[in-house]
C-alpha cells in the first residue's frame, strides 16, 4: 500500500488543528437505505458543523437523494454541507500507479522490472479495490483537515466496507513480519559485504551500492514509514472521540443477521459505534419481532425510522428525514451548536 499527497499519519490530532475532525462511517447491506440515512444526518449535522458527505459507493446515487450533480471535486451544495463522489476507476488506476512507481524507486538495481505490463493484471487482484479505497479515506480526510468538522462517508456494501476497515489492523501484522525479514536480508547483506566488500551497479549511467544498514536501506525506511501511517489510522479508528459507525439496517431477518456480523467485526476491530437505525418500519408484526431480538441482541439504542409513502429526495424531504436521527449523538464533542 503506498499512500498520496499526505500521510496516514496526518490522521493524528494536531495541536494547529483548532476543532479535531470526526469521522462517521455509515454502513449497511445494499438497499437498506444507508444513503439516504448518510445525507440526512450530514444535512442535520450542518445546522451545526462545518460537514463534508463523501460517498464511496461505486454505485452512486447520494447526487440523485440531494437531486444534484455530484462529481470528485469537493462543492458546497448547502450552507456548511459539502458533497462529492469517489470515481473508484480513478482511485484504483491512481493506487496501482502509485505502487508501481515505488516499487521500481525501491528496486531500480533490478533493470528487468518493468511493472506497466502488468498494471491491468494487477487490478483485478484481491485486495486492489480495498487498499485503493482506504487510500481515497485517507486522502480526503487529510485534506479536509482544518476545512471540515465532520466527514460523513457513505460506504460500499457491508462486505467490501468491512475489509476496508480490517485493512489497517491486518497490515500493522504483515508490515512488522516484513520489517523482521528485511532485517534478516540486511544482516546477510552486511556479512557478504564484510567478505567481498560492497556490492556496487549501475543503472542508466548512475553507480548505487546495495545498502546493508537500516538507515541507508530505502525499503527498509518505506516499511517503517507504512507502520507508522498504518498506526495513525489505528488510532483514528478507535478513538470515539473522532470516529463513529453508524449501521442501518432494515426489520427484516437477513439485514439483522448482517448487522450482527458488522457489529461482531466492528467489535474486533476496537471501531466505535453509535446508535443502531432501522429503517423502514411499515408496522408489520414479524418487524416488530425482529426489532425486539434486534434490542435485546445489540445492546445498542435503535432509531427507528418509519416506511415513508414517497422516498425522502431533495433538500426539504432530508429534512424531514432527518428529524427521526439524534444529531446531537454524532456531533465533536462539546459542540451543540456553530
Amino acid at each position: 500500500m503506498t499512500c498520496q499527497e499526505k500521510s496516514l499519519g496526518s490522521l493524528l490530532p494536531s495541536d494547529a488543528t483548532k476543532r479535531a475532525l470526526r469521522v462517521i462511517f455509515v454502513v449497511g447491506k445494499g438497499g437498506v437505505g444507508k444513503t439516504t440515512c448518510a445525507a440526512a444526518l450530514a444535512l442535520s449535522l450542518s445546522k451545526t458543523c462545518d460537514t463534508l458527505i463523501v460517498s464511496l459507493d461505486p454505485a452512486h446515487n447520494l447526487g440523485d437523494i440531494f437531486e444534484t450533480l455530484l462529481r470528485e471535486e469537493t462543492r458546497e451544495i448547502a450552507s456548511h454541507l459539502s458533497a462529492m463522489e469517489v470515481n473508484m476507476e480513478r482511485a484504483i488506476g491512481d493506487y496501482l500507479r502509485e505502487s508501481a512507481r515505488k516499487l521500481k524507486d525501491m528496486y531500480r538495481y533490478l533493470k528487468a522490472i518493468n511493472l506497466e505490463g502488468y498494471l491491468d493484471t494487477i487490478r483485478l487482484s484481491p485486495g486492489i479495490e480495498e487498499y485503493a479505497t482506504l487510500e481515497e479515506i485517507v486522502r480526503i480526510t487529510s485534506k479536509a483537515e482544518g476545512k471540515h468538522e465532520i466527514i460523513v462517508f457513505d460506504m460500499p456494501p457491508t462486505g467490501l466496507t468491512l475489509r476496508v476497515l480490517a485493512l489497517p489492523q491486518v497490515s500493522l501484522v504483515w508490515g512488522e513480519k516484513l520489517v523482521k525479514l528485511r532485517k534478516q536480508i540486511l544482516s546477510k547483506r552486511a556479512t557478504i559485504e564484510h567478505i567481498e566488500g560492497p556490492k556496487k551497479f549501475v543503472v542508466e549511467g548512475k553507480e548505487f551500492e546495495l545498502s546493508t544498514t537500516e538507515q541507508e536501506d530505502e525499503v527498509m525506511q518505506e516499511l517503517l514509514k507504512y507502520i507508522k501511517e498504518v498506526q495513525g489510522v489505528r488510532e483514528l479508528q478507535t478513538d470515539a472521540e473522532r470516529c463513529l459507525v453508524m449501521p442501518v439496517m432494515n426489520p427484516d431477518r437477513l439485514s439483522f443477521f448482517e448487522t450482527q456480523r458488522t457489529l461482531d467485526t466492528l467489535k474486533r476491530l476496537s471501531m466505535p459505534t453509535g446508535a443502531i437505525v432501522m429503517n423502514k418500519l411499515s408496522g408489520k408484526q414479524q418487524e416488530f419481532e425482529v426489532v425486539a431480538k434486534a434490542e435485546a441482541t445489540f445492546a445498542k439504542r435503535i432509531e427507528k425510522i418509519p416506511l415513508l409513502d414517497t422516498e425522502p429526495i431533495g433538500m426539504n424531504s432530508l429534512e424531514e428525514f432527518s428529524k427521526y436521527l439524534n444529531a446531537k449523538e454524532w456531533l465533536p464533542p462539546g459542540r451543540t451548536h456553530r
